[in-house]
């Protein structure tokens, strides 16, 4: 055999190979997860699953371990003991990112349980291998979905933007996953027969899980860049977690459900935004960036959600927990000064307005002090119309300019 056939024969037992093992990327790279004690160490993609070869890691030693929504308990299983017990739901899904009807499901696993849990102690380290439907040729970005928590006590292991070699087949088209029966060549017209009578039977109803996602990314409103941020939200009564250490997240919904979110960054003042996914156009996926205003001297920041009585300056109720918020910002940086800032808009008399303004400003430095803050840590000043952000020529322009601000003066 000349050394030309040698290294033909070779390469093509290589390409077998190839063609029988699949694709195999080691230590994908991951956009973000949600447990940073469990990784994907391998993804194989053979003809048959998408084979992932993941590994968790039980690192908590007697008593350092805090309840948080990261940790799975057993049942009457006290703060500080040793043991935690893990699993994998059997609804878990590979989606395609931004596109949820592409999903495909597991089909089993392997050295871990999927209907109940496993008891790992302190120091346990557990491979297991979930086998899922193989990811239709071209997807080289998958997210591993296992759910939303189902309490505050537990975590589900999520994985966003997984990166992996599956390149599309040369002269070929993707697959589908649902692949139609060939159609019967047609009989001729000698060969029709009258139909039999059968009794038709109704189609199964498939039902398909409902699921939406929300994502985005939290970024300094001033520098533009991404800074590690924390999102709270509630779901059916228990208070939910994601902690993002690049300011991208990702977080599963109850598209019947709505949500408030609390989005929180150390050096930053925080804010809130809702979601009601079924009364939103958007089906499935939601992207929402968030802009937080650095914790600076000379920063000013806007407080969105003030309310007043028509020409009064008596608080709502809907005021008042933007206000929570802002008073607890004060309590967590003790050293902060502010001056609360009141604005109207040009319709009225200005002396009138001047005062209506810094009578406001004084509203919200009373909310304050009874929350708990330093009356010395607060100052109040109306601005009338002096300060415009708009140019008042319509009433979205003068709704502009009715606003309740503050101003760091210290820190």
């Amino acid at each position: 055999m000349t050394y030309k056939s040698l290294l033909t024969f070779i390469c093509a037992i290589v390409l077998s190979l190839t063609a029988t093992f699949g694709q195999i990327t080691e230590n994908p790279a991951v956009e973000e997860q949600s447990a940073d004690y469990v990784k994907i160490k391998r993804v194989e993609l053979t003809d048959q699953y998408t084979i992932i070869y993941m590994q968790f890691v039980e690192v908590e030693m007697p008593g350092n371990r805090q309840l948080d929504p990261f940790f799975r308990r057993m049942p009457g299983q006290r703060p500080g003991m040793t043991s935690s017990t893990i699993g994998l739901d059997p609804e878990t899904r590979l989606y395609k990112p931004g596109d949820i009807n592409t999903k495909f499901k597991l089909i089993k696993a392997k050295d871990i349980p999927t209907e109940m849990r496993k008891e790992v102690n302190a120091g346990d380290t557990v491979n297991f291998v979930a086998y899922f439907e193989r990811l239709s040729p071209g997807i080289e970005v998958f997210d591993f979905y296992e759910g939303r928590p189902k309490s505050k006590t537990e975590t589900t292991w999520n994985f966003y933007g997984v990166k992996v070699k599956n390149p599309l087949k040369k002269n070929s088209k993707a697959v589908a996953k649902t692949i139609p029966q060939k159609e019967k060549p047609k009989p001729s017209v000698a060969e029709v027969k009258p139909a039999e009578k059968t009794e038709e039977k109704p189609s199964p109803v498939v039902v398909e899980e409902e699921f939406a996602m929300i994502k985005g990314t939290v970024y300094d409103a001033k520098t533009k860049s991404q800074i590690p941020a924390q999102i709270t939200y509630v779901e059916k009564g228990d208070s939910l977690q994601f902690k993002s250490s690049s300011g991208n997240y990702r977080i599963g919904i109850d598209p019947k459900s709505t949500y408030e979110f609390r989005i929180l960054a150390k050096g930053y003042y925080g804010t809130n935004f809702s979601l009601a996914p079924a009364d939103s156009s958007a089906k499935g996926s939601f992207t929402k960036d968030i802009y937080l205003t650095p914790l600076a001297v000379g920063e000013t920041i806007s407080l969105p959600n003030i309310y007043f009585e028509t020409s009064k300056f008596t608080l709502l109720t809907e005021s008042f927990a933007e206000l929570d918020r802002l008073a607890e910002m004060m309590k967590e940086n003790p050293d902060i000064r502010i001056r609360v800032e009141g604005h109207t808009d040009n319709v009225g008399d200005f002396d009138k307005n001047l005062e209506l303004s810094e009578n406001r400003a004084r509203s919200v430095k009373t909310y304050l002090i009874n929350k708990g803050i330093d009356a010395q840590r607060i100052e109040a000043k109306g601005f009338g119309a002096t300060k415009p952000l708009a140019k008042n020529g319509s009433e979205a322009e003068r709704k502009k300019n009715r606003r309740v601000e503050f101003v760091i003066t210290q820190i």
